[in-house]
């Protein structure tokens, strides 16, 4: 535990910068002859053929909007394009039309379960069907004003992970349903099982001292391996410092107010519960 909070002190505060390492692992994906498409052009292709050396770069920019930007520089250089999903907290319309601009995808990194689990303390999976229509509709707010936004609706959609999501044992995807998505012309969610049945080697950015799960991808890339997908966040590749203490600070907060909300609302609910005894 001490050793972990260690890392996390190091990463949030202390890091280098390592966006020099994220551009030569672009450039060597670029190298090794990699065509680059991005998942709504794999949803699109609906299993169909794919060339043969094919990579996809996830972008998930949960926070940190300075990085994502240098990220998005590094790869329009090389001439690559990618998937950059934004939260509703990371919103940046200037940043999101470039990104369509260069033919690059621009989706919606969703949280209504954790964001609404959070406001009305709902502390397992029973009370979070109770308040599925609810979170229902706050997506259907929320993506209307992130479509203000971009520009344009989503074409794919990919489901945020949140502390709660872990607490709940519930991803936020839970409660978005083929119907749902439909209604905006949503061709994907980005843990739909069918977009995974032609990768051959999945990687994702994580953090130190491994920062990479399951293991680096460079040897894959060496090897050509056909399909690569890469999923990537700002945080794990710059120390913003100022926004990296804010998070936490945020987050112990938020742990703070649901504790106490999910407390409140169990007191309540044993109160009622004398009370029928009662009657």
């Amino acid at each position: 535990m001490l050793k972990a909070a260690v890392y996390r002190f190091y990463q949030n505060f202390l890091m280098s910068s390592r966006l020099a390492e994220y551009e030569r692992l672009m450039s060597k994906l670029v190298e090794q002859g990699y065509c680059f498409i991005t998942i709504a052009d794999l949803a699109r292709r609906n299993g169909g053929a794919i060339p043969a050396r094919t990579c996809i770069v996830r972008v998930d920019v949960d926070s940190d909007l300075p990085t994502a930007r240098e990220m998005f520089r590094i790869k329009r250089a090389l001439g690559i394009t990618s998937t950059y999903y934004f939260r509703l907290s990371t919103l940046d319309p200037e940043l999101m039309k470039e990104i369509s601009a260069c033919g690059s995808e621009v989706g919606y990194h969703y949280e209504e379960l954790a964001t609404v689990a959070k406001r009305l303390g709902l502390c397992n999976k029973a009370e979070i069907d109770n308040c599925i229509l609810l979170i229902r509709d706050e997506f259907k707010r929320n993506i209307q004003s992130f479509s203000a936004q971009a520009g344009a609706l989503p074409r794919t959609i990919a489901s945020h992970g949140d502390w709660v999501n872990r607490k709940l044992r519930l991803p936020n995807h839970y409660f978005a349903d083929r119907a749902l998505c439909e209604a905006f012309g949503i061709t994907a969610e980005a843990y739909d099982p069918r977009l995974n049945a032609q990768v051959k080697a999945r990687f994702s950015d994580a953090d130190a001292p491994a920062w990479w799960r399951p293991e680096p991808p460079s040897k894959a890339v060496t090897d050509g391996v056909s399909c690569i997908y890469l999923l990537v966040h700002p945080r794990q590749w710059r120390a913003n410092r100022l926004e990296n203490l804010r998070l936490d600070i945020e987050r112990v907060i938020e742990s703070i107010l649901y504790s106490w909300r999910c407390k409140a609302k169990g007191n309540v609910d044993r109160y009622q519960g004398l009370g029928k005894k009662q009657e």
